[in-house]
């Protein structure tokens, strides 16, 4: 707002002309041509304030659809779709996983299947259906089709972190092998995949007929029983190796036992590479075994400690077969299926 002077004062501006306006807003006097142009500034200047409020009234009331074109709101879209990328990923690698394990799953199915419809096609060329072997067929058929439903070595994980977003999924592939050669007071029951010491003390050995030549293998064992001296053994040996109840001196050994042990081509090593680890009753312990790395590998997932040892396959030819030892009186272990 500007007055008039009742006494002459030097314009503000430059000029040789008395000033006789005053601006209550700046605080300034003008001659007249100067009032006339602070005038016209000042009326720009709140044109351009109606400006800005019709501008600023329109983002907050008028157009609530530029909600969805705001920085922020793209910084939430594009965590939206890096994070649907990431899992539409994963999904991906985990379907191609799957595919494979299910694929070789029954490969071994088709096997079982084909030795039973051999078994049924010789009793009717023969005409000899005996009641019992009906039994035992139409059994296997029902447990064929449960396994091919659920299968017994295939199963999705997802990590139990309580306070993560979204949990990690991942498919296991675990698997199973019977046994045979055994030396010493062991046994095994292949029904409930049971390895079991006799009532007596005393270095006793089982070995696996599957023969591990190629690929990856993922066995899981659960110590079920151990007794003093809390001694198990587990590993590969080549299959051609002479059969001995003591891994000591025994040629083509790799693996791992209680008490830090780690045997390298049937030598005793302890705590080779920083390997430490007692094993106990109700351990679970994976044994990863990578033919095509010449590697093989023991987590005790009790315990979460993980060791790696390398194979060499002069020392120890393919095939490999899984090899197992035991000393304790009654000490027991079995595979885990997934």
């Amino acid at each position: 707002m500007s007055s008039i002077l009742s006494e002459k004062l030097s314009c503000s501006v430059t000029c040789n002309s008395s000033s006789n306006t005053f601006c209550d807003g700046c605080g300034k006097s003008y001659c007249k041509r100067h009032s006339i142009k602070h005038q016209d500034r000042l009326i720009k200047q709140m044109e351009k304030v109606y400006l800005y409020h019709d501008q600023l009234q329109k983002l907050l009331f008028d157009d609530t659809k530029r909600i969805s074109n705001h920085s922020l709101m793209k910084q939430i879209d594009d965590w939206e779709q890096q994070s649907i990328n990431k899992i539409q990923q994963t999904a991906k690698e985990i379907r191609h996983q799957f595919k494979l394990a299910f694929t070789k799953y029954t490969i071994d199915m088709h096997e079982t299947f084909r030795q039973i419809s051999e078994q049924i096609n010789k009793a009717r060329l023969e005409n000899n259906c005996i009641e019992n072997d009906m039994k035992i067929w139409l059994e296997k058929f029902m447990e064929l089709k449960k396994d091919y439903r659920t299968p017994k070595t295939i199963n999705i994980r997802q990590d139990d972190y309580a306070h993560a977003f979204i949990n990690k999924i991942s498919i296991h592939h675990i698997s199973i092998d019977t046994f045979h050669q055994s030396i010493g007071d062991i046994h095994s029951d292949d029904d409930i995949h049971k390895i079991l010491h006799g009532p007596t003390s005393g270095d006793a050995t089982i070995r696996g007929k599957q023969e591990l030549f190629s690929g990856r293998y993922q066995f899981r064992f659960h110590i079920y029983q151990l007794g003093i001296p809390k001694w198990v053994f587990f590993g590969i040996i080549s299959k051609n190796t002479a059969l001995q109840s003591s891994l000591y001196k025994t040629p083509t050994v790799y693996g791992w036992a209680g008490h830090h042990q780690v045997w390298l081509n049937g030598n005793h090593h302890h705590q080779y590479d920083g390997f430490k680890c007692e094993m106990a009753n109700q351990h679970i312990i994976e044994l990863l075994i990578d033919c095509d790395q010449n590697k093989i590998q023991l987590t005790n997932e009790t315990l979460a400690m993980t060791h790696e040892i390398d194979v060499s396959i002069i020392k120890c030819p393919f095939p490999w077969v899984l090899y197992i030892g035991l000393y304790g009186a009654n000490d027991e272990i079995r595979l885990q299926l997934a």
